[in-house]
């Protein structure tokens, strides 16, 4: 799964603040920010493969316009420079009102782009019934071709509709054959990548417990990868 979650830091406000008295600043400042981060959480668009967490903050000032953008805090990923443009996107915001004598609000927000795998395999079922040394052998065996085959898995950033499902066999020097999907994704696109993904890759050779085998059955479920919608925090305040 990958996700981007925006959580609100701070928002500070320029200091010599001179308001109406009947001009509610928390209200008033309470939703604009709320909506000025739902803006910036619109314009955001990563797809990165790895996980990475940036801190920006950045001046509205009162006629929306945006100025001093910067990063408190980088990922030293491609998702800082998103985070940055999805800021600049979202200019202008909405101006201040009249009744509100403020020159500018400074906003501090987080963003992490959170990537997260959800993966499962089926044991094949043995073509003997092995002895428990083997049998344990053979467990741990599937086990590390599992995490081999999950660590491929290609990303999409779609809904699947269903898990696809692969069925292959293990031949002893761990060349795969006969790899197929027994169970469709749903999303053609994503089928081809899987195929292409897991055609002709070569899995860590059979362990000496499994020697007296040629080839062994494997199936699995691949689970989806894709970004969810992003959350938002909420803002915190402080007048000064």
């Amino acid at each position: 799964m990958k996700k981007i979650i925006v959580f609100l830091i701070l928002v500070l406000f320029s200091a010599n603040l001179v308001l109406a008295n009947d001009f509610d600043a928390n209200a008033f400042f309470n939703e604009y920010a709320k909506e000025a981060q739902q803006a910036v959480k619109s314009n955001l668009s990563y797809k990165g493969e790895t996980s990475a967490s940036t801190t920006v903050t950045y001046n509205i000032n009162a006629d929306g316009s945006v100025s001093d953008i910067k990063l408190d805090k980088a990922s030293g990923t491609d998702f800082d420079n998103a985070v940055i443009e999805a800021v600049q996107k979202s200019a202008p915001f909405k101006p201040f009102p009249k009744d509100c004598n403020v020159s500018y609000v400074t906003m501090t927000s987080g963003f992490q782009h959170v990537v997260q795998k959800y993966q499962s395999a089926r044991m094949s079922i043995m073509p003997v019934e092995p002895s428990a040394q083997s049998q344990e052998a053979y467990k741990k065996y599937i086990n590390k071709v599992s995490k081999y085959m999950f660590d491929r898995i290609p990303t999409t950033y779609n809904y699947i509709p269903q898990e696809p499902v692969i069925k292959c066999t293990i031949l002893k020097d761990g060349t795969i054959r006969n790899f197929r999907l027994t169970q469709s994704s749903g999303i053609s696109e994503y089928d081809k990548k899987i195929m292409d993904t897991f055609a002709n890759i070569k899995v860590e050779p059979f362990p000496a417990e499994l020697s007296n085998y040629d080839e062994l059955p494997y199936s699995a479920t691949l689970y989806k990868q894709f970004r969810s919608t992003p959350r938002l925090g909420s803002p915190n305040y402080m007048f000064r």
